[in-house]
């Protein structure tokens, strides 16, 4: 896939996949790992036997309901393990449903909420440990490092260098003396970075050959121009040598990459107060190849990608299955990495519709959130994983410009849960 180069930013292209926007995950070797269902409901407590008065619903075990007393004066049992407790039902009184506060289903990432009854009606229960929101499809929740003191100054990128492992052993090594487990990352910190807050963490990958840091900012695919106070950014660096030539990797199954991204977002997710249900990536160029990869394949901990001018790796790693929300834009003259063809946008395009549930192929103008951007939005989409397909018309290896980044914090921010 290498022989697709770009410009952007100033930077030489490059043909790579990416999921460029801003974030980061835990080590899951060469991406076969998926990201595990929540708590399943149990089932639900039966009704209280007694018909004549002061009947007891029985519990709802493990998320199921409470079932209400029946016949005047019965007492609703509590919901237990976030079950909710059933309002008593009444022919000639008043009945009592008790409210259940119990803990949402246990399971991997993000958490579920437990619901609780109060009297005559379901209140909120205690939060879940672990589960994951949305049927198992996606993280929520506050990471570990919510509450410790920043280990940077706020408002520039400052330069990371960290250890990455589950790299395929097939993975030959780098030339020129680049390191495949020891990589480099830039993290900037909102301006006003508060530890008790979450933020959204935006992962950004620019095209090949370009330096990554510039006057203390990140090379990388920045999407938030004046609202620096808003997100943590991360500006990924290249496996490959800095200078020209440098790219992300193009490595097919046994990419360094995903491994790279995973232990950059575990790390992150330790040391700073990150919103696991907003990780997006963006990128240009080779950026954009990587972003692709990267929302492929973490679907469900990647929430969104924009990517600018890349393209679809043929060989890639193993992918989730799960629907990303998805900015996808590709120049109406981009020769570099055209969006025609089994690797080109298109092609991406059309596996996310899929991925995502979208019906049909119709399609309505996008062009108030980007302006001139030449967007439409699939209409037959969920809310949640929406998609947009920019070809903006006359426009060659471009990265989309201001108005199109705008669009897209606009929309990241804007998306319901997953």
């Amino acid at each position: 896939m290498g022989a697709r180069r770009g410009t952007g930013f100033g930077f030489s292209g490059c043909s790579l996949l990416a999921v460029g926007v801003w974030l980061a995950a835990a080590s899951c070797g060469n991406g076969a790992d998926m990201p595990k269902v929540g708590g399943v409901a149990g089932a639900t407590g039966t009704a209280g036997a007694n018909t004549t008065g002061n009947g007891t619903g029985a519990a709802g075990d493990n998320g199921g309901t409470g079932a209400a007393g029946d016949n005047g004066g019965g007492t609703g049992a509590a919901g237990d393990n976030g079950g909710s407790g059933a309002a008593g039902a009444s022919t000639t009184g008043t009945g009592t449903g008790t409210g259940g506060s119990g803990a949402g289903g246990t399971g991997a990432g993000g958490s579920t909420t437990g619901i609780g009854g109060t009297t005559g009606s379901g209140g909120s229960g205690a939060t879940g440990a672990g589960g994951s929101a949305g049927g198992g499809k996606g993280q929520t929740g506050m990471s570990t490092g919510c509450g410790m003191a920043p280990m940077d100054a706020p408002g520039k990128f400052v330069h990371h260098t960290i250890a990455v492992t589950g790299i395929a052993s097939t993975v030959k090594p780098a030339t020129g003396g680049a390191s495949w487990t020891m990589r480099d990352y830039y993290i900037q910190l909102p301006t006003g970075y508060d530890a008790s807050k979450p933020y959204p963490v935006l992962f950004g990958g620019g095209g090949c050959g370009g330096s990554l840091v510039s006057n203390g900012s990140s090379g990388g695919f920045a999407v938030l121009g004046g609202n620096q106070s808003q997100a943590i950014q991360i500006g990924m660096s290249y496996v490959w040598p800095q200078g020209g030539g440098a790219c992300f990797d193009d490595n097919g199954s046994d990419t360094p990459d995903l491994p790279y991204f995973d232990a950059m977002l575990a790390e992150v997710e330790k040391n700073y107060c990150v919103d696991k249900g907003k990780v997006f990536v963006g990128g240009y160029s080779s950026g954009g190849w990587e972003s692709y990869m990267l929302g492929l394949a973490r679907g469900g901990v990647v929430r969104g990608i924009s990517p600018a001018a890349g393209g679809l790796r043929m060989s890639r790693p193993p992918g989730s299955n799960i629907p990303i929300a998805a900015l996808l834009l590709t120049g109406g003259n981009d020769t570099a990495n055209p969006a025609e063809g089994a690797t080109g946008s298109d092609a991406a395009m059309q596996l996310i519709l899929q991925i995502n549930g979208c019906q049909g192929t119709a399609t309505v103008p996008w062009e108030t959130p980007c302006n001139g951007c030449g967007c439409n939005r699939y209409t037959g989409c969920p809310a949640s994983a929406p998609v947009v397909r920019c070809r903006p018309p006359g426009q060659g290896h471009t990265d989309g410009g201001g108005a199109f980044k705008t669009a897209i914090w606009q929309t990241w921010m804007s998306l319901p849960p997953l």
